[in-house]
């Protein structure tokens, strides 16, 4: 039996364990004598407490409060055209048209004479690259202006609804059939007119065209500029657009030559809108339930 030290009643004793003290069944707990040694040892729990939540804010600062790598201004140009095909494809030809402007004189008399298509099947078949450089060479500013504003307006909806992977497929290998429809109809046409209907071909109208025809096919219903100048539904252009080259064509074969589009392609054209459907009618069934509304200015 011991005292107790609160009470001093002496019965069986209970130690304290922060103060060290004998207490009574009663007065046992550190509540129940005023504990001293509960007091400091809760001061000291708090002290170690704050401590370590001081130093793990040090050593591992909240993912909220670490500040990101702001990218370099390459950094954004590469992340720019590499999520943007359209625009990589307008960047890159519009630098090969200022290529062709420091070379000056013809095309066909500089050394990015090789990158020419010629509609001649046995050039075709020494040169077969030029089936898809023929796309990065341009007759003049007016020209590359019209295609590559084209593209913009026409090859960003495409690139959004399938990715720019298979945008850039689709658009080499539009560009590709063109250039095959190209040369064939020139060697058919040479078959009964002669070397007369042979020259060269630039631009990548083929796939622009291409590109212009997708889109109809997706959004049939959107207002375009035919040529830049009429106003019109899409597909209502498409199909003017059309008919105008198929007249341009017959004229071609019937050996006359049209003002103004007397010097257009049309076979590449026709070719590549003829692939454009094709692929459009694809994506139409594939993508119909996830189209918007295409907007010329804003698609």
């Amino acid at each position: 039996m011991v005292e107790c030290s609160e009470c001093g009643k002496e019965t069986m004793s209970f130690t304290c364990k922060y103060c060290g003290e004998k207490y009574c069944s009663e007065h046992r707990l550190p509540e129940n004598h005023n504990c001293d040694g509960l007091e400091e040892e809760i001061e000291k729990k708090k002290e170690e407490s704050q401590k370590w939540f001081e130093e793990k804010e040090v050593k591992n600062p909240a993912p909220s409060k670490a500040q990101p790598k702001k990218p370099s201004l390459f950094e954004d140009i590469l992340r720019t055209f590499r999520n943007n095909a359209t625009l990589s494809i307008i960047t890159f030809t519009t630098f090969a048209f200022f290529l062709q402007t420091m070379f000056g004189g013809s095309l066909n008399e500089s050394p990015l004479s090789y990158f020419v298509l010629q509609s001649q099947l046995s050039d075709v078949i020494a040169q077969p690259w030029t089936l898809i450089t023929v796309m990065f060479m341009h007759g003049g500013l007016f020209h590359l202006f019209a295609n590559m504003i084209t593209l913009y307006f026409f090859g960003e909806p495409i690139e959004k609804t399938v990715g720019s992977w298979n945008f850039l497929k689709f658009y080499f290998l539009s560009g590709l059939a063109a250039s095959i429809g190209f040369v064939a109809v020139r060697n058919i046409l040479s078959l009964y007119q002669g070397v007369g209907v042979f020259g060269p071909a630039v631009g990548a109208s083929g796939a622009v065209v291409a590109c212009f025809a997708a889109v109809a096919m997706l959004y049939p219903r959107a207002e375009v500029l035919l040529y830049f100048v009429f106003p019109m539904k899409i597909k209502t252009a498409l199909y003017a657009f059309g008919g105008l080259e198929l007249f341009n064509l017959a004229a071609k074969a019937a050996g006359h030559t049209l003002p103004v589009i007397g010097g257009f392609a049309s076979s590449a054209h026709l070719t590549g809108m003829l692939v454009g459907i094709w692929y459009g009618r694809k994506l139409r069934d594939k993508y119909a339930n996830q189209r918007g509304v295409f907007d010329l200015f804003g698609a």
